[in-house]
């Protein structure tokens, strides 16, 4: 397979619509504060975040979604240039934390940190919303630098959370691009336990 080209991937999915978990998890947190979404990748979910009403800090490494999240409005906006290991993650900063289908392009040596300071810097009662890739996923190959894991080690990540939803795709899907791969993802929606 071909290397991920990100700036293709951002112009396909520019003018995309937010993703429907995110959605669910604003829903079900019911009140608007600060947001971290992590991968933003061309804003479709800053975009809707910022129109709810939310603060939002938007992380990406790529200089090409950078330049995307300058057009957007900056008042409730707040925009760094970073990978997930390097990012600062301040504790219990954020209400609600967004990776929708970014964590698994997370190296697998620094996986388990990135997510454990991920989690340390939710809110209590806060909620962290994303993806993670499955064992059976087709870009699951050596020479891919990326995250793949069992159900088993999902439940390890979210144990000290409150998993509100976790479902499994695996299966024959399209990509950004419109050529079909199998998918293997985990679907979660976790809140951290209330002091």
């Amino acid at each position: 397979m071909k290397d991920f080209i990100w700036p293709d991937f951002y112009k396909r999915t520019k003018d995309h619509p937010h993703w429907p978990l995110l959605e669910k998890a604003v829903m079900l947190l019911g009140y608007k504060g600060h947001a971290l979404d992590l991968g933003c990748g061309a804003a479709r979910d800053t975009r809707y975040l910022l129109a709810q009403g939310w603060h939002v800090t938007a992380v990406d490494a790529d200089p090409t979604a950078i330049a995307i999240l300058s057009e957007l409005p900056q008042e409730h906006l707040q925009v760094i240039q970073s990978s997930f290991e390097d990012f600062v993650y301040e504790h219990e900063a954020y209400d609600l934390v967004s990776s929708q289908f970014s964590l698994p392009f997370t190296p697998r040596a620094s996986f388990t940190s990135v997510f454990t300071r991920i989690k340390q810097s939710i809110k209590p009662g806060g909620i962290f919303t994303g993806q993670f890739f499955g064992i059976h996923d087709e870009w699951n190959t050596p020479e891919r630098n990326m995250t793949f894991l069992t159900r088993e080690q999902v439940n390890e990540l979210l144990s000290d959370m409150r998993v509100i939803e976790l479902s499994e795709e695996d299966k024959i899907g399209p990509t950004a691009s419109g050529t079909l791969k199998h998918w293997h993802v985990f679907h979660v929606i976790a809140q951290k336990a209330s002091v």
